[in-house]
């Protein structure tokens, strides 16, 4: 079964008014469902609280990924909120630094040796969620760039797509203005 006219079935003829559009409703839906709210609530952690805490678990994970060992701290804490106490393995907000190097990992580790005292910062609306590294990190903005690029080719196909109907329809009345 063909769908369309013949005239327009035509390999590599998109329409790209079509195809941009569907980039930015597409990749605009991406990006502000996973792209940006991480980047917000990495953002408003610079102004948490922080109360003391200690890290009760300092190693060093491997994972393999596609044939690559992956390496991750593995760090803990516990912290005390009005009380009520609190632990966490969050070094940052937003996702773990996962590395195929060995070196920032353990450099992440020996930063945070068993028994260390630190400041951990915490959400005042939901204790429970910590870091001992607040603010945007690398994976945090590299999370928004990877999906806001969509919308933002869509963006560009559009604009392409406008001009040029708007430089079809411009020949075509001028073609039929000296056809006159």
């Amino acid at each position: 079964m063909k769908i369309g006219a013949p005239g327009t079935r035509k390999p590599g003829k998109a329409n790209p008014i079509v195809l941009g559009s569907l980039f930015i409703l597409i990749g605009g839906i991406v990006f502000f469902m996973w792209g940006l709210p991480p980047l917000k609530y990495s953002n408003a952690s610079k102004t948490w609280p922080s109360v003391p805490g200690e890290i009760t678990r300092s190693e060093l994970e491997t994972y393999r990924k596609d044939g690559k060992t992956q390496y991750l701290p593995d760090i803990a804490y516990k912290y005390n909120v009005d009380g009520k106490d609190y632990s966490s393995s969050k070094v940052t907000v937003g996702d773990p630094p996962f590395t195929g190097s060995i070196s920032p990992a353990k450099r992440i580790q020996n930063y945070y040796p068993v028994g260390k005292n630190v400041d951990v910062f915490y959400d005042p609306e939901v204790p429970s969620s910590s870091a001992l590294r607040p603010g945007i990190q690398k994976n945090d903005i590299l999370l928004a760039v990877i999906t806001g690029i969509f919308p933002l080719m869509g963006i560009l196909i559009l604009i392409s797509g406008i001009r040029a109907k708007i430089r079809k329809s411009f020949a075509e009345s001028t073609a039929y203005s000296q056809n006159k």
